[in-house]
């Protein structure tokens, strides 16, 4: 299986690469300084590594050809109250990769995993106590989340969205809850990552579905 990931040189997408390559899945990443990838000799060593930048649509290009999953784990980089990065990146990444998935015309299209939020789409996954929180401080950074999901389903490609609950560093636990509607406070990077192998790409579960993921 051949799997090409946006956004893995840090959090999500780092930690599904890491996971992916102990399961011999073929991983394609993009990254604007190759030589700044988070990953060992060994590692990177099993990763096919296109140098460019996810608002390019040629570097997308690049990256996707031959897939048959592409994973988007863009987005701004939130840390407490924080938010910092390229905030909207992924409403911009997933508009390069949808067409760039289009002009390939490729036999069988690749399937579209984006890492989204819960509370992207409404708050019934998100707990009362956060949705203030979720409402003052993630209001722009969702907005842009919700555009890239429209975008994606209006696409007609295949796609999974996956909502985690607030992100942490925690260590991987594989004791999480995924389904679609889940409520919950938070989820580790990890656990999202190891969700994303297993269920989405290797069990190929939550076609068209976009699920929520929480402990």
């Amino acid at each position: 299986m051949r799997v090409a990931v946006l956004g893995a040189s840090r959090n999500t997408g780092k930690a599904f690469v890491e996971q992916a390559i102990e399961k011999d899945i073929q991983i394609t990443v993009l990254a604007r300084s190759p030589e700044k990838l988070p990953f060992t000799e060994e590692q990177l060593s099993k990763i096919r590594v296109i140098k460019g930048d996810a608002l390019v649509k040629e570097d997308v290009a690049k990256t996707i050809v031959g897939a048959d999953i592409v994973i988007c784990s863009l987005g701004a980089k939130i840390e407490g109250l924080s938010i910092s990065g390229d905030i909207g990146v992924e409403e911009a990444g997933i508009k390069n990769i949808i067409e760039a998935i289009k002009e390939a015309n490729a036999v069988t299209a690749p399937r579209l995993i984006m890492i989204s939020s819960t509370g992207v789409n409404g708050n019934y996954d998100v707990p009362y106590v956060f949705r203030p929180f979720y409402s003052y401080l993630l209001a722009k950074p969702h907005q842009h989340k919700q555009v890239a999901e429209s975008a994606i389903k209006a696409s007609g490609l295949p796609y999974t969205l996956v909502r985690p609950a607030l992100l942490t560093s925690g260590k991987l636990t594989k004791t999480y809850r995924a389904d679609v509607g889940v409520c919950g406070y938070t989820v580790s990077r990890s656990d999202v990552a190891h969700f994303v192998l297993e269920q989405c790409v290797l069990e190929n579960k939550f076609i068209n579905a976009s699920p929520s993921i929480a402990y």
